[in-house]
């Protein structure tokens, strides 16, 4: 994906994003709110939500940018750098104000008293990523407290887009061909790191932005974690969490990968987590709770033996969504999460087995009237590199 999209796409985004304002409003309308201002710190990870990316169809490159959505009117974004409104005019979808780092605030509250907005019933979306100091300042600039806009966008970004599916399937696409290059090109005796970095590259040259990348290995490990640069060796087992982006939105997918033949031992206990996942997908139905669907992926590993390892310590989530709007659902016990048609997310019965060490599962699926639909093309297996 490039920064220059083809005109069909534009028109996606755009009409989506105008679906995004609308529902918002109606929240806004809801919780009798009048003025939203959605803030992005510049700073993106798939654990954090970026309100204003999700309501102004942009990834920044300054400090700071905000969304200001009246509940009547039209919306407006103030963009930091100044240098960067170019970029943004190629793509835009509302007026744009460009400033300065050190004006930004000063511009936010003279747009809005140029608006005759000062004084309204004002909320704050911004993100788990907000600095302190801006945070801080919301109260002084605005003469109130504002109110938190946090799950207003959490809800409405939660069931995805036109515009975000299209953007996830290519992201699942880009994931896929980057798990399939890593089959074709690692090998006993690379260090972790350059298995990684190789990847990263590989998915950054399809059009992935970003990439949040979990992949190391051991002849029996305890849990997946960030390369290192050990040596790879002949019957290793490989993990690896594959997350690249794309203007955005996060797609992830969990591999297991051997060096080597894999053993009857490794088949059947990979064999049970794709049960278990497969279980969870039947499960996932619009309306059903995250606490039926991690019973649904738990049962037949417990049932196998397994029960102690379903649990924390060994288990803290079957899944989640990942980041441009929403973190939700979560796939955790006890969360009063339900599915909706179109939500997005990563299901990875990703499970610690005492005979084998731990094996990674996971699909991006998207929610459908008959359950959870994978977004990749194949399903994964237990992988082999001889």
């Amino acid at each position: 994906m490039t920064a220059n999209l083809a005109a069909a796409d534009a028109a996606v985004r755009r009409e989506s994003l105008h679906r995004r304002h609308a529902a918002v409003r109606g929240l806004m309308q809801q919780d009798g709110i009048e003025v939203l201002i959605a803030y992005g710190s510049g700073l993106h990870a798939f654990t954090g939500t970026n309100p204003a990316w999700y309501l102004a169809g942009f990834k920044q490159i300054g400090p700071h940018a905000a969304v200001i959505l009246p509940i009547d009117g039209d919306p407006a974004l103030v963009l930091t750098p100044r240098w960067d409104h170019a970029r943004y005019l190629e793509r835009a979808t509302m007026e744009s104000i460009a400033v300065a780092p050190e004006d930004f605030l000063d511009t936010v509250a003279g747009e809005l008293r140029k608006r005759g907005l000062l004084g309204k019933r004002v909320a704050v979306a911004g993100g788990q990523l907000q600095p302190r100091e801006t945070s801080a300042a919301w109260e002084g600039l605005l003469g109130q407290a504002p109110l938190s806009a946090e799950k207003l966008i959490s809800d409405t970004a939660k069931i995805r887009d036109e515009w975000s599916l299209l953007c996830v399937r290519r992201a699942a696409g880009i994931a896929e061909r980057g798990y399939a290059n890593l089959l074709a090109t690692a090998r006993p005796g690379m260090p972790e790191y350059i298995i990684a970095a190789d990847l990263e590259v590989f998915m950054r040259e399809l059009g992935a932005e970003d990439n949040f990348q979990l992949l190391s290995a051991s002849q029996r490990n305890q849990a997946g974690h960030f390369p290192t640069n050990r040596i790879l060796g002949h019957g290793d087992v490989m993990l690896a969490e594959i997350t690249p982006a794309v203007e955005g939105e996060f797609v992830q997918i969990c591999r297991t990968t051997v060096f080597g033949k894999p053993s009857a031992l490794q088949l059947e206990k990979f064999a049970l987590l794709d049960t278990a996942l497969r279980g969870g997908l039947r499960a996932a139905t619009p309306g059903t709770s995250v606490t039926e669907i991690v019973a649904a992926i738990n049962e037949p590993i417990a049932a196998a033996g397994y029960e102690r390892y379903t649990k924390p310590p060994y288990m803290r989530t079957r899944g989640h969504s990942m980041g441009l709007g929403s973190m939700e659902p979560e796939l955790m016990p006890g969360h009063a999460h339900f599915m909706h048609t179109n939500m997005v997310f990563v299901m990875h019965p990703n499970q610690y087995i005492p005979e084998t060490g731990y094996l990674m599962c996971g699909e991006p699926v998207i929610i459908t009237e008959e359950g959870a639909v994978p977004l990749t093309g194949k399903m994964g297996t237990l992988g082999s590199i001889v």
